[in-house]
C-alpha cells in the first residue's frame, strides 16, 4: 500500500482500538515493519487533526504509547453520550481496585481478588479502560484516558483518580481494605458478596455512578 492507504489504516486502528497502543503493537497488527515509518505516520494523523482544529487529537502517553481521544475541553461536555461499560460486579471491583492503587502489579490484584481477576483484567484491557505495561515477571495496571472520560474525570491523573476511589474502595469494599492493611483471608480464591457501585468522581465531586451488574 503508498502512504496515504498506510495513514489510513493506522488512523483507523488507532479508532478502532479505544485505548493507547505502542508502535511495536501496531506493528505487530497492521503488518508494518518499520517503526520509524509507522511514528512518521502517527505524527502525520497528529498533525492533520491539529490543523483543522479537530476535537479530536492523537497524543503520546504512557511513555512510547499513542492514543486517539476527544480533547479534554470537549470531553466533559459529551461524556454522558458515550456508552456505559457493560461490566459485571466483580469486573467492577476489579477495575476499582486498579484505579485506586495504579499503577499496580497484576500478581496483586490476583492476590487480593483471587483467580477470576485475570478474566476481568482481560476484559478490562479489551474495552480500553486499563492498560497493562510488563514489569519484572508480571504486568503493571493503570487506568486510561477512555476511562477517564467515561467516569467524568476532567483528565487521566491516576492522583485525582485514586482519591476519589479511596471513597469508593472504603465505602463499598471492606472486605479488600481487610486484606491491604493484612487482616482479612490471604486466600486466593475469594468469593464474591453483594454486588456494589463503581462511581467515578470528577473535579467537580458529581461523576457518574455505573449501575450494578449481577455477575
Amino acid at each position: 500500500m503508498g502512504l496515504l492507504e498506510d495513514k489510513a489504516l493506522v488512523e483507523a486502528a488507532l479508532f478502532v482500538s479505544g485505548r493507547p497502543l505502542s508502535v511495536k503493537e501496531l506493528s505487530r497488527a497492521l503488518g508494518i515493519r518499520s517503526l520509524d515509518y509507522l511514528e512518521k505516520l502517527i505524527e502525520l494523523i497528529a498533525a492533520e487533526y491539529t490543523e483543522r482544529k479537530s476535537a479530536i487529537e492523537v497524543v503520546r502517553v504512557l511513555g512510547d504509547k499513542y492514543v486517539m481521544q476527544v480533547k479534554q475541553e470537549y470531553s466533559q461536555r459529551v461524556v454522558h453520550l458515550m456508552p456505559r461499560p457493560d461490566l459485571r460486579t466483580g469486573e467492577l471491583k476489579t477495575l476499582a481496585l486498579i484505579a485506586y492503587l495504579q499503577p499496580i502489579e497484576q500478581s496483586k490484584v490476583v492476590k487480593l481478588r483471587g483467580s477470576q481477576a485475570y478474566e476481568h483484567i482481560r476484559k478490562l484491557l479489551e474495552m480500553g479502560l486499563i492498560y497493562a505495561e510488563p514489569y519484572e515477571r508480571t504486568k503493571l495496571l493503570g487506568t486510561t484516558p477512555k476511562f477517564a472520560e467515561l467516569y467524568g474525570f476532567p483528565e487521566n491523573d491516576p492522583n485525582i483518580i485514586k482519591e476519589a476511589f479511596r471513597k469508593v474502595v472504603h465505602a463499598e469494599y471492606s472486605d479488600l481494605i481487610a486484606k491491604l492493611d493484612g487482616r482479612g483471608n490471604e486466600e486466593s480464591g475469594e468469593s464474591e458478596e453483594s454486588p456494589g457501585e463503581v462511581a467515578g468522581v470528577g473535579e467537580s465531586g458529581g461523576g457518574e455512578t455505573v449501575p450494578e451488574a449481577e455477575e
